[in-house]
């Protein structure tokens, strides 16, 4: 069905913004790649395709469940999210926005020798980074469709986010040389720190403007 297909593209192209932005996963996949090898690295890149699924499947069932359970809450929640989100949006138009994330990349890369140490490092660190479900809790309620079933649409979404990661820190993996000096690029930094910046923003304003599921 068109009108369910074309959210799917809008979405995978939102995400695909986030998963280029040299991130705490980005950049703890190309920093494992260069200095521990490409096993660790895709270890790390499988480890954070399993923390994107276990955020993409508590959002899909949380959100109905919440919904049901306190309409109230959610949308203390809904706002909560905006206000992250735009937090985040405006400090990543700051010079110095990546800087953490590299540092925390370059000591986690430092204490990872094989690619079981890379999956367990790389689930732990998404599913301890709230972005994440700030942004499924976001994005799944903007891209879902009228007249769907609302659970079965969102794990569609999740695994769209999943496989979209996974295949791209997997390439990350295999070619962190090159590919690492192109994302490690001042230049290129800043400017997909300021287009996800953008994202966020817009994602926050939706967020607003939006109600309670239907």
């Amino acid at each position: 069905m068109p009108h369910a297909f074309l959210p799917l593209l809008t979405f995978a192209a939102a995400w695909g913004v986030l998963v280029l932005t040299p991130g705490t996963e980005t950049a703890l996949v190309i920093r494992l790649g260069m200095n521990v090898g490409h096993r660790a690295a895709l270890g790390a890149a499988l480890g954070t395709g399993t923390g994107l699924a276990i955020w993409g499947a508590g959002t899909a069932f949380g959100v109905s469940a919440l919904v049901a359970a306190s309409p109230t809450l959610y949308l203390i929640l809904q706002w909560a999210g905006a206000f992250y989100l735009t937090y985040l949006g405006i400090r990543l138009f700051l010079p110095s926005a990546t800087v953490h994330a590299q540092a925390a990349a370059d000591a986690e890369a430092g204490q990872i020798s094989n690619m079981g140490a890379g999956y367990q490092r790389g689930l732990l660190t998404t599913c301890l980074n709230p972005l994440v479900g700030v942004f499924d809790l976001t994005a799944f309620a903007q891209f879902i469709p009228p007249g769907v079933n609302r659970v079965s649409y969102s794990l569609l979404l999740a695994a769209l986010q999943v496989i979209m990661a996974v295949l791209w820190y997997a390439v990350l993996a295999y070619m962190a040389f090159s590919l690492g000096r192109v994302l490690s690029s001042p230049r290129v930094m800043r400017a997909l720190d300021i287009l996800t910046g953008i994202v966020f923003l817009y994602f926050a304003y939706k967020l607003t403007q939006s109600g309670l599921p239907a």
